[in-house]
């Protein structure tokens, strides 16, 4: 058991506080990051509500107040504040598990004009954009002193998010612009003290990795994108299928963050579930992607018939192919490729499900538009192709034949 903590002296009227330490275990720590606290409530004993077994539970009001770091605070001190024995006692909220402090006596003297004093300030804090946060900052002093918050050197505007307390500035729904250098500036008719601390809101990260699913061809080039939000400093690694990805000859991690991956030729032992796992302190952040490598080598899925057509009636011709990557699909006529004019216009575009679909629209088609018309598919993998005759009918021939005898 260590020793109990010398006696604080405030005067009687004035006000004091006190910090009485808890250990926890490694894994009850409070985490500096977000402002966070284990999962405990928190009380202490001394004069006030609620006796039980003649141990006086603290309430948080009145004269009485808990920091959000554990302290206690006692406004307006009295002199039956000496009769007690002050202990902090922690109870888990999960598991229940109570803990209790050293304790710890107050000296009671008559009022004495004194100067403020900083009891319990800070000096920097990181705090996750959301949360809340309490801006530590008591004193003593007598007469009490007031007290008064600057932010950047001025006055905090109206805020409705900002409650100042006896016991500090508590500011909830943090945003980025809350941070800032913060002075407690503590005033009475003897002289005054100030504590000044920084608070770091920061955004939480937050990965996007694109695109989600892609599948396409043996031999494709496949760029993955990760992007991130929430912090200028972060780092970033790739995985495949758990495995950490190394750059090799088909593989290159890019970007001033290795926020791209490019993998080029891509062969099938490169499909797999793609990571990007972002890290910065204690956060981390990730996203995944599918990447499906298969035999991309275009084939015609739909096509147009053998038929015959009247001069002037336009007719439509389709081709649908497949491939992976999605195929584009070009258009010739007896082997020489279709040029776009008036009465030759293509239509061209890409169904979900990545077939290709194309038109060939021939507008007043005359006998020099029959012949043989060829659909070819194209991607960086092969081609295919399909190919039949449209004829156009020749004009009627009309003869008058006179016969004399």
């Amino acid at each position: 058991m260590a020793p109990h903590p010398a006696p604080p002296r405030p005067s009687l009227g004035g006000c004091t506080g006190l910090t009485l330490g808890l250990s926890y275990p490694p894994h009850h720590l409070p985490s500096r990051l977000g402002g966070r606290r284990p999962p405990v409530s928190q009380s202490a004993s001394g004069p006030g509500q609620g006796v039980t077994n003649s141990v006086l539970v603290v309430s948080p009001e009145n004269r009485f107040f808990i920091t959000h770091h554990g302290g206690l605070y006692i406004s307006d001190v009295q002199k039956e504040d000496a009769l007690s024995t002050y202990r902090c006692i922690t109870k888990h909220k999960y598991s229940g598990e109570t803990r209790q402090s050293n304790g710890a006596r107050l000296s009671v003297t008559d009022p004495a004009e004194s100067i403020p004093t900083i009891l319990d300030g800070f000096h920097s804090q990181e705090v996750w954009a959301g949360r809340t946060v309490e801006l530590p900052c008591t004193a003593s002093g007598y007469p009490i002193p007031a007290i008064r918050w600057l932010k950047d050197g001025r006055p905090l505007p109206a805020d409705s998010r900002w409650t100042k307390r006896i016991t500090g500035l508590t500011i909830s729904d943090l945003r980025t612009e809350d941070s800032g250098t913060y002075i407690c500036e503590v005033t009475n008719t003897f002289g005054s003290a100030e504590a000044t601390g920084l608070l770091t809101v920061v955004e939480p990260l937050h990965v996007t990795l694109t695109p989600k699913k892609l599948k396409t061809g043996i031999g494709s080039t496949v760029i993955l994108s990760c992007a991130l939000t929430g912090s200028p400093e972060f780092t970033i690694r790739w995985y495949r299928n758990t495995e950490l990805v190394l750059p090799d000859e088909a593989i290159s991690i890019r970007g001033l963050n290795n926020e791209t991956l490019l993998i080029t030729s891509a062969q099938k032992s490169h499909s797999g579930a793609y990571q990007c796992f972002a890290t910065r302190k204690a956060q981390t952040a990730q996203d995944f992607a599918i990447i499906v490598l298969e035999d991309g080598t275009p084939r015609i899925a739909s096509s147009f018939s053998e038929k015959v057509v009247n001069p002037g009636e336009r007719f439509s011709l389709m081709c649908a192919a497949k491939g992976a990557p999605p195929p584009t699909v070009t258009w010739a006529l007896d082997d020489e490729p279709i040029v776009r004019d008036g009465s030759h216009r293509t239509n061209q575009y890409t169904m979900s499900d990545g077939t290709t679909i194309s038109h060939m629209n021939v507008t007043g088609p005359q006998i020099r538009d029959g012949g043989v018309y060829r659909c070819t598919a194209r991607n960086s993998v092969g081609s295919a192709e399909y190919q039949a005759r449209i004829n156009v009918r020749g004009a009627c021939l009309h003869l008058n034949i006179r016969i004399g005898f």
